[in-house]
Parts: C-alpha cells; structure tokens; sequence
C-alpha cells in the first residue's frame, strides 16, 4: 500500500516536473527566438534606425546641452522685469530641442518620401540656415528693437513647440510621411524674431534661404502625402490653406 502511495506520488510528480523543465528552458528558448528575430531585421531597418533616429537625436541632444546653460545663465541674469519674457523664450527653446531630441528616438516609420539629393540638401540647409544665423558676423544690437524681437522670438518658439506637438512621432526634416497630421502651425516666424534686432546682412540673407527653402519643402512634402495618403490628403488640402492658417477661407 505504502508503495503505492509512493509511485502515485511519483506520477503526479512528473507534469509538475516536466512544466518546471520547460519553465527552466523557457527563456533560453525565448532569447534565442528573440535573438532570431533581432537577426531578420532587414537593412533598411537598421539604415533607418541609426540614420532616421539614433544619429539625429545624438545631434540635437547637443543643442539641448546648451540650450541647459543657455536656460541656466538666463536664470541668473535677471535684473528687469522684461529680463522674464527671455527666461521664457529660453524655456521654449529647451523644450523645443528636448521635443526634437524624443521624437527623433521614437518616431513611426515613413510610408513615403521624398530622397533626391537635392531635395535633401535644400532641406537640411534651409533648417540649419536659420540656426546658423545668430551666429553669422555683421551685425549690430540695434535696442528699439529688442522688444519687438522678444515678442516675435517667443511667440514663434511657442508657435514651433505647439507644431511639434501636433507632428509628435511624424516629425521630420526631408519631405517625408509618416501619418496624416491635419493640423499645427509652423515655426518661420521663430526665426524671424531671433534675429530681427541682431542679424546683419549675412544673417538676413540665411534667413531669406531660410524661408524660401520651406516654401520649397511645403510643396515636395506635398506631393509625398498626396502619394502617401491619395484617399485623404487631397480633400484636406482643398479647405486648409498653404501657407497661414484662416479658418475661414479655403485653398483654392
């Protein structure tokens, strides 16, 4: 009887023996299919992963490096009470570059776009054009318009960071589509206020480039979404304007 008892237990030990095995060589197995599928990752995953994410988001993850010292330094250089509205401009940069540096990690895939290598260097240019301005020689502080800077630097900075907001993961540089975003502004005007009392005429000619590449990435970015998303675009673009936002007159 005792015996019995034995090799019944015995054989109700086996499943519960034989589930903790395959618990036990469950995540070797596991990796290893991981480790599959890591291995079947096309090369245009990977081209997309360092050149689309990983390499942008190093990049700007330098411009908000010193966007941090920029927002520390404005901090402790208040002295007057229009010394607050920099502060603020300076915060919006930050989030801007922080917003840059996130999405480019994380953003979807393209369905579209747009790869001549024309198209890329106006559009690389163009945007780094407007970044590269403040920094250009020839220009003189002009004070009566300091004011008027701070305004239009901080409105357009606000203006950019509500645009990435509602790009998100959609966000990119060269013509490109990734989903249909019917909505946001743009971020010119930005631009424009950051070197409207300091820029000489080196800065305002890279500003001009500036926007005249945009009005040339409007249009090839444009084609990219229509092809993208023929069923959906083309009415949206029929009643949104080009340019400026007017909620009350359509494209025509």
């Amino acid at each position: 009887m005792a015996a019995g008892v034995v090799v019944a237990v015995a054989g109700s030990a086996k499943p519960r023996l034989a589930a903790a095995a395959k618990q036990i060589i469950s995540p070797g197995m596991q990796a290893s299919s991981v480790a599959d599928g890591v291995q079947k990752r096309s090369g245009a995953y990977w081209r997309d992963l360092v050149f689309s994410r990983v390499l942008p988001a190093l990049f700007f993850s330098l411009f908000l490096a010193r966007q941090l010292l920029f927002v520390w330094d404005s901090l402790h250089s208040i002295h007057q009470p229009s010394d607050y509205l920099f502060v603020i401009q300076q915060l919006l940069a930050l989030a801007y570059f922080t917003m840059l540096v996130v999405l480019y990690s994380t953003r979807l895939p393209k369905v579209g776009t747009d790869h001549r290598a024309a198209v890329v260097f106006i559009a690389f240019t163009g945007t780094f054009s407007a970044i590269a301005a403040p920094f250009m020689p020839g220009g003189s502080h002009r004070e009566g318009l300091v004011l008027i800077a701070d305004i239009l630097a901080t409105a357009g900075l606000a203006y950019s960071v509500w645009g990435l907001a509602y790009l998100r993961r959609s966000f990119s540089i060269v013509p490109e589509a990734r989903r249909l975003v019917t909505g946001g502004p743009g971020e010119i005007l930005a631009a424009v206020g950051i070197n409207l009392a300091t820029a000489g005429w080196p800065g305002a000619l890279l500003i001009l480039y500036f926007i005249v590449c945009e009005l040339f990435r409007i249009r090839w970015e444009e084609r990219v979404l229509a092809h993208a998303f023929p069923d959906d675009y083309p009415p949206y673009a029929l009643r949104v304007p080009r340019y400026l936002p007017n909620p009350l007159k359509a494209r025509t």
